[in-house]
């Protein structure tokens, strides 16, 4: 297939073309598709399908999706391509491109050439970015010309020319299921006034600012902008009133809420009756600002959760180009008045989920149904973190989310892709050896995590243990090795990794505040993935290091009662052990295997009673508590694999039934400071289950 762009356009930021195909044909056809760096695809005006299902630098699968036009209509096919072109965490920045092909009874009726290309001028070009992970806000100014483009008619966009460019290698199948597209209604829960206050002081991040960014992290400077949508949304000031109405108007609003957080492109219809300037603002929670309504802080996530719509009179069927996350929405109307029917998502979701569980106790089913939405939002096509602010495939999440696909699917298709693209991923320039923390992404400011390489290697051994995959597991054997290499240049005299450099992750937890010097974690982790590499790859050597360094470690950080974080130099060069302990380190010195049940009974003893807790322990205040992510995750796989099956009941109860009441998914944290939708936590069903079950 050819693949084709505006080259005029190349050099520019956030440009969507439309390419449209019409045929005398009202009987199935297929469309095999490639594009990037987004898109979307309608047939007869009706919504298809999203796109693309992410790969490594350099490839694009192609997809095929079959068409069904209404009865006695012609085929009329639109394909909406954005090419950011932009460097995040959501996505490569890479040639935008658009190659297709039309088949009707298994012969090709039109090519790429055969499509009629248009620039899509409706949608405001320089904008602020979303998030620091991920691309453009969207604002658009719609008329007529919008209708006619999806309807797949000809349009008044300015039509262009387009001629191939060299952009990636189109691969054919990457065995991912289609995404599950179903349209959820939201429920109207409130009506009311809106009014801007400007004395309101609005909030500035770096994604706007720039503030704090290399030059290469790609965006439009805050001077270049056409609007600041942060700004606009941000002074919104909004008062209920009892009733509740669809038509609203100027200096009036409606809210909406969803049964539980979800993910997707926000549907909904407009009747305009005269031009009408709406702004859409979501969050997945609710902020206790006040208590006399609701209020959606859009900037929660340090991110802009608001679309901006100016629309003509007319009747429009309106579908966001990205897929979000929300429970909570608000339209508000500062301009214009316009009638809403239909407000809803279209989810994008995994639809692969198999498992049928049920069980008495309503709290237990409560909190499985959330691991469950939890999950299908972040492994579509890659295992990603959160639906929201980033949709990135960051190792460490993905070791946990891996096992949820196995357990909920019965098969590791989404981490294959994962695991696939990052066998792929670039070579780190500033860091020859080291894995990306997250792919596929772009990591211009020289940031890795060495830990999350460390990650890499346990998730491998453990996704062949799960698929029996020794073919792709060989094919990783030099990015491994590679791996090893890198790190062994940080060990000291005592075989341990000492002065690790760039983000160095143990948990969102105080343990992240003692990873200078011999950090005993990052050390443990790294016995674990030796160990892992020398039973993926029959290695001895790596086998005998490992046992070595668990030895080194149960010595230097062992106190008498914990596993102590951190060990630093004196003024004389002297390693000497601080008083600086956090129940985390005692998780992941049990749950790697450098500390045994049977030699430190004790601690075992005092970790299972009395770091229970969300809090920590009153009996040791000298012991900084855990996080959701990874501290109380890693304790609960662990008490599991002890039998401890009524205190792994207990505190899941504990911890995440407050989250699957609030949102119906599962959080990052142990609050909902951050994100209120990640993959990892999906993972507790896999562990509440095997609890319920006592296997």
């Amino acid at each position: 297939m050819r693949k084709l762009w505006c080259k005029k356009l190349l050099n520019e930021k956030n440009i969507t073309i439309g390419f449209v195909y019409s045929a005398k044909k009202n009987k199935q056809v297929s469309l095999n598709l490639a594009a990037s760096n987004e898109f979307q695809v309608f047939c007869n005006g009706k919504f298809i399908a999203y796109g693309p299902m992410r790969a490594a630098r350099n490839y694009s699968y192609i997809r095929t999706y079959t068409l069904f036009p209404d009865e006695k209509e012609n085929i009329r096919i639109t394909v909406l391509v954005c090419g950011a072109q932009i460097n995040s965490y959501e996505r490569i920045n890479e040639t935008p491109f658009f190659a297709a092909e039309v088949l009707s009874e298994g012969k090709v009726i039109a090519k790429s050439d055969d499509f009629k290309a248009y620039r899509i001028t409706d949608r405001v070009q320089k904008v602020q970015r979303y998030s620091f992970q991920r691309t453009f806000t969207e604002s658009y100014r719609f008329n007529k010309d919008r209708i006619s483009l999806i309807d797949g008619y000809l349009s008044n966009f300015p039509q262009l020319k387009v001629s191939p460019v060299k952009a990636n290698k189109l691969l054919k199948e990457n065995h991912l299921s289609e995404p599950d597209y179903h349209f959820i209604k939201g429920k109207q829960i409130e009506y009311g006034a809106v009014f801007s206050d400007p004395t309101i002081k609005t909030y500035r991040d770096r994604s706007l600012t720039g503030i704090g960014c290399v030059p290469e992290y790609f965006m439009f400077k805050e001077s270049e902008l056409e609007e600041v949508l942060s700004n606009e949304a941000g002074r919104l000031v909004f008062n209920p009133f009892k009733n509740r109405k669809k038509l609203i108007q100027k200096n009036r609003y409606a809210a909406y809420v969803f049964e539980k957080n979800s993910s997707g492109f926000f549907s909904f219809e407009l009747c305009v009756h005269e031009k009408t300037v709406i702004y859409l603002l979501f969050d997945e929670i609710v902020s206790p600002k006040d208590s006399d309504n609701l209020f959606i802080d859009i900037n929660r996530l340090q991110c802009c959760n608001a679309i901006k719509f100016i629309l003509e009179e007319g009747t429009y069927s309106i579908t966001s180009f990205s897929p979000y996350t929300a429970k909570y929405v608000r339209l508000a109307v500062t301009e214009g008045k316009a009638e809403i029917n239909n407000f809803g998502m279209i989810t994008y979701e995994n639809p692969d989920v198999k498992l049928k569980f049920s069980c008495k106790d309503k709290d237990i089913s409560l909190i499985v149904d959330a691991a469950k939405a939890s999950f299908k939002q972040n492994a579509v096509d890659v295992l990603t973190d959160c639906p929201s602010r980033e949709r990135a495939g960051w190792l460490c999440d993905s070791f946990f989310t891996a096992r949820a696909e196995k357990f909920l699917t019965g098969e590791n298709r989404v981490e294959k892709n994962f695991l696939n693209a990052m066998l792929h991923s670039d070579e780190l320039p500033f860091a020859k050896g080291m894995m990306p923390m997250c792919y596929p992404a772009d990591h211009v400011d020289g940031i890795y995590i060495p830990n999350w390489a460390m990650w890499y290697i346990v998730e491998l051994n453990d996704y062949l243990k799960r698929s029996g995959d020794k073919t792709f597991v060989k094919k990783c054997r030099e990015r491994v090795y590679g791996i090893i290499n890198f790190l062994d240049k940080y060990l000291n005299e005592y075989g341990l990794l000492e002065n690790l450099e760039s983000w160095i992750f143990v948990e969102w937890s105080k343990a992240n505040e003692f990873v200078d010097g011999v950090n005993f974690p990052s050390n443990m982790m790294y016995s674990f993935a030796l160990k892992c590499a020398a039973e993926m790859f029959n290695d001895s050597d790596l086998a005998f290091r490992s046992q070595k360094m668990n030895e080194t470690i149960l010595a230097l950080s062992y106190n008498g009662k914990f596993f102590v974080d951190q060990s630093l130099r004196d003024k004389d060069g002297n390693l000497n052990r601080t008083d600086n302990i956090t129940e985390t380190c005692q998780y992941y010195a049990f749950w790697t295997g450098t500390a045994k049940r049977e030699l430190y009974s004790d601690l075992y003893r005092t970790m299972l009673l009395h770091f229970a807790g969300t809090d920590g322990s009153e009996l040791y205040p000298i012991v900084y508590p855990s996080n959701a992510f990874v501290g109380k995750i890693m304790r609960l796989d662990y008490l599991l694999a002890q039998h401890e099956y009524n205190t792994v009941i207990e505190e899941i109860k504990t911890y995440y039934l407050p989250m699957a009441k609030t949102t119906g998914t599962l959080w990052e944290n142990l609050t909902s400071i951050a994100s209120c939708d990640h993959g990892f936590p999906s993972y507790i069903a896999n562990i509440l289950i095997h609890a319920v079950n006592k296997d």
